[in-house]
């Protein structure tokens, strides 16, 4: 049988191979690969435990401000501090305009391209004509729209930086809060922005992937995988951070399951580039240390897994979660899903606004820091479950564990054999012309994928060393 490896995969952020196995036209087995190296954790042990806001946003520029979250809520549960109400608004309100700026960026400049022709020049350049199905008319204006989505998405980190100072890597969020306050001018200005962003949002985004959908109706049938879902729970609504407009939960083989528990989740590096224990291990347990040429590993992503399940997470998990959209589990519902969850954030950005209190605190100030602690944050970012780990000793970071959306979606085998979502959803795909598999590469972006900011270099020789 075929393999088809491609490597690296585009449009997507940071670098990725897909390895997939063809039989009579169809996917038979599928390796994902991230083939960058993740060095944060190490970078972070032995740093003043208040380093982690600003160093894990490091991880991603797309979605710098969900790493701000998972870090300060991670000291938070360490350090056993309150949020006040203000600072849960502001962070909702950054949070929720980064993620728009991601989904309109990565509809338009990564995934939408698999379905027109690119404009000419146009960032992510002209894709193959294989496979193109819409009517002209309606491609000029998805195509005027892609370039819109540029200057638009712009406005969304603009909106970002009115309450976060700058975009990306912002520098308001702290653990215990946020340090901007809640002035007039900032609240209009930001209202300005989410104006424009919902009218690009009802008017362009949702009618495009509609028209997408019509004449490419196969791929609700794509791309399916395992069907479990897991989210944490995004933008929370109360004191306690147990009630969030995002429902947190899971779904196994489609059905809602019991309540989710942190402790269930583990990290197994079987099939990844890491020297460790093998088999699942707790996250702060998993020691490990970079081995590049490892027998039988095939990613640096390690595999994270939920009572020793793989699951998926993003926008599709959490609209069916929350009871928003449930229609399927394929290619196009994922597109669909991020087009609703970006109208649904729009809706709430406006009504967060108005639960601003002027002359009120944002933060609870840490006086001095615990000489022991550890601690757990849980957030949900872009591409869905963001967790942070943190132990301090001797009020330094003694060991910190990050475990990525992508980790989660597009994870390699465990010890197991089991294959990560990404894997799954790939085998049952149609590949009509194996030269050019668009299929593959339709199934692999609705994931949105993200491997950035690691550290990994290939010498003249094309073998892997770590420096």
């Amino acid at each position: 049988m075929p393999r088809i490896r491609l490597n690296p995969l585009s449009r997507i952020h940071g670098y990725m191979s897909i390895e997939v196995e063809i039989n009579h036209g169809t996917v038979t087995d599928a390796w994902s690969s991230g083939i960058l190296y993740r060095g944060f954790e190490s970078i972070l042990k032995g740093r003043s435990p208040h380093d982690a806001v600003y160093l894990t946003q490091r991880i991603c520029g797309i979605c710098s401000s969900a790493h701000a979250i998972a870090a300060a809520l991670t000291l938070e549960n360490a350090f056993k501090i309150d949020v006040p109400h203000n600072g849960k608004v502001l962070r909702n309100l950054i949070l929720g305009a980064d993620l728009m700026q991601n989904h309109l960026r990565h509809l338009y400049l990564l995934a939408i391209p698999d379905y027109i022709s690119a404009p000419k020049n146009a960032p992510g350049g002209v894709r193959s004509e294989l496979d193109l199905r819409l009517p002209k008319a309606l491609e000029t204006r998805i195509q005027e729209n892609y370039l819109k989505a540029l200057e638009t998405s712009s406005l969304a980190h603009q909106a970002v930086a009115a309450f976060g100072g700058k975009a990306p890597h912002l520098q308001s969020i702290v653990a215990g809060g946020v340090t901007e306050h809640v002035l007039t001018d900032r609240i209009v200005r930001f209202q300005a922005l989410l104006g424009k962003l919902a009218k690009f949002v009802n008017d362009s985004l949702l009618p495009d992937l509609e028209d997408i959908a019509r004449y490419y109706g196969d791929y609700y049938q794509i791309g399916k995988g395992y069907g479990n879902f897991l989210s944490y729970g995004m933008f929370p609504l109360d004191s306690d951070e147990q009630k969030k407009h995002f429902a947190a939960g899971l779904l196994v083989d489609g059905e809602a399951q019991e309540i989710f528990d942190a402790e269930k989740i583990s990290l197994d590096i079987h099939h990844a580039w890491y020297q460790g224990r093998e088999g699942p291990q707790k996250p702060l347990a998993q020691a490990s240390s970079p081995a590049p040429g490892k027998e039988e590993a095939y990613s640096w992503i390690k595999a994270p897994r939920y009572a020793n399940k793989a699951f998926e997470g993003g926008p599709l998990a959490r609209m069916w979660l929350t009871g928003i959209y449930k229609n399927g589990i394929s290619v196009m519902d994922r597109l669909m899903a991020r087009a609703i969850e970006t109208r649904e954030v729009a809706i709430q950005l406006n009504n967060w606004l108005y639960e601003l209190i002027p002359d009120q605190p944002t933060i609870n100030w840490l006086e001095q820091l615990p000489l022991s602690a550890e601690g757990v944050g849980l957030t949900e970012a872009m591409r869905g479950p963001l967790a942070h780990w943190v132990r301090i000793e001797n009020r330094r970071i003694d060991a910190y564990r990050i475990i990525t959306p992508s980790a989660w979606n597009l994870s390699p085998r465990d010890s197991a054999g089991q294959r990560g979502p990404l894997e799954e959803a790939l085998v049952g795909t149609p590949v009509a012309n194996a030269n050019n598999p668009v299929e593959v590469g339709r199934v692999v972006r609705s994931f949105d994928p993200c491997i950035s900011c690691a550290v990994h270099v290939l010498d003249k020789k094309n073998a892997s060393r770590v420096i």
